[in-house]
C-alpha cells in the first residue's frame, strides 16, 4: 500500500492528515516515505483510520522505496565505474528480492484489544473499543483480528477467556457458522447463525442458552470465526 498514492485519492493533505492523527505534516511525510519503524501502535491505528485502510497495509507499506533513496542511489551509482555499478546493481536486486520473500511471508501482525461475547451480548460500541496491534507467532490465512471470548455459551468449542482468530466479511457463507455480530440496541456476540424469512437466529453450542431470534435488519456481521481444523 503506498501511503501517499492513498492520502492523494482521499483528496488530503498531509497537513489535514497530521491534525486527524496528532502530528506534523513532516512527521506524515516521513511515514509516507517507509520511516515507520518508530511509529506508535496508536499513531499506526489513528493513521488507518484516517486513509480508511487496514493497519496492516501499514505495516506492509515500506516495499515501495522512497523517490529520494533512489536518486541518492542513482546519483552515487553514476560516479562509479561499470563493473563496480554493476555490483551495486546485483546488490540492489538481491535486497529487493529478500524483501519481497520476508513481506509475503504469512503475517504475524494483528489486531487486538476487543471482546466478543459467548453468552448474553456485551453492550456497548464494539467500533470504539481502543485496539492495538500485536505479533503473533502463528495466524490463520485470512486472519482479520484476534479476539477474547467472554462468556461460555459456544463451550467447548470456544472457551471462556481463550482467543479467536476473525475474518471480516458480511455475509455468512453458510447457516450454522460460527460468526461475531452486532445486534441493534444490543451489543455484541458470537453464535452459530442461521437465516430464517427475514430472521436471523443465533444458537451457542452450550446447551444452557436459548436460542435468540431477531428482525434480520437488526443484525449485522461483523465477521466469521476462523475454527483450526487441527482441534
Amino acid at each position: 500500500m503506498n501511503l501517499k498514492e492513498r492520502r492523494q485519492e482521499l483528496g488530503l493533505t498531509l497537513e489535514e492528515i497530521g491534525n486527524m492523527v496528532g502530528v506534523g505534516k513532516s512527521t506524515v511525510r516521513k511515514w509516507e516515505t517507509g520511516f515507520i519503524e518508530n511509529m506508535g501502535r496508536d499513531k499506526i491505528v489513528a493513521l488507518s483510520n484516517a486513509l480508511k485502510i487496514s493497519p496492516l497495509d501499514i505495516l506492509y507499506s515500506t516495499e515501495e522505496i522512497s523517490e529520494s533513496v533512489v536518486s541518492e542511489i542513482a546519483e552515487t551509482s553514476a560516479k562509479l565505474v561499470l563493473q563496480r555499478q554493476n555490483t551495486v546493481l546485483n546488490f540492489a536486486k538481491h535486497q529487493l528480492s529478500d524483501q519481497k520473500t520476508i513481506l509475503t511471508l504469512p503475517k504475524s501482525h494483528i489486531l487486538s484489544g476487543r471482546s466478543t461475547a459467548a453468552g448474553a451480548p456485551i453492550d456497548g460500541d464494539y467500533e470504539d473499543v481502543q485496539q492495538e496491534i500485536i505479533v503473533r507467532n502463528e495466524v490463520p490465512r485470512g486472519a482479520d483480528e484476534v479476539v477474547t471470548i467472554a462468556g461460555d455459551s459456544m463451550e467447548p468449542l470456544l472457551k471462556q477467556g481463550s482467543q479467536a482468530f476473525v475474518h471480516y466479511q458480511p455475509v455468512p457463507d453458510n447457516d450454522g457458522q460460527i460468526v461475531i455480530v452486532s445486534i441493534k440496541g444490543d451489543g455484541v456476540t458470537c453464535k452459530r447463525i442461521y437465516r430464517e424469512d427475514g430472521k436471523i437466529r443465533l444458537k451457542s453450542i452450550n446447551e444452557k442458552y436459548e436460542d435468540m431470534v431477531f428482525p434480520a435488519e437488526d443484525i449485522r456481521i461483523i465477521g466469521k470465526i476462523i475454527i483450526d481444523q487441527k482441534k
